[in-house]
């Protein structure tokens, strides 16, 4: 009989995991971008204001978009909201890969642009989602 509950326990745990609700939109739709191309996506996201270098012979190139608010006044810190993504790319200027160093809260930023901000011809995530 234990069995059966920690099968059914497993199976459950596996869908949730799998499901719509745990796409996370802006994961989606910086991933979106990997082998895209870098003006593209920068046309798409508006300038990296928190870095950019070129692409060389050895080095790859990078494009990085960076958020953070804190809640309080002067002298107390409240809650903090983080938002940091980076775009690797080639001397092409394929996008090679996407790095998101913190996405805690992502979605306070960007939910509203994230229609404009996906890869063109990629389907939009799905619309349900976990709050974080």
């Amino acid at each position: 009989m234990n069995h059966w509950v920690l099968a059914l326990i497993a199976t459950l745990l596996v869908g949730c995991g799998t499901s719509a609700s745990s796409v996370d939109p802006y994961r989606y739709t910086a991933y979106s971008w990997t082998d895209g191309d870098i003006g593209d996506m920068i046309d798409a996201w508006g300038s990296p204001k928190a870095g950019y270098r070129e692409a060389t012979d050895g080095t790859q190139g990078y494009a990085r978009w960076r958020a953070f608010s804190r809640t309080g006044g002067q002298g107390s810190v409240g809650v903090k909201y983080h938002c940091d993504s980076i775009a690797h790319f080639d001397t092409d200027g394929r996008i090679t890969e996407i790095e998101i160093r913190r996405s805690d809260s992502c979605h306070r930023y960007y939910d509203d642009k994230l229609d404009s901000m996906l890869r063109p011809g990629v389907k939009p995530p799905p619309t349900a989602r976990t709050e974080q």
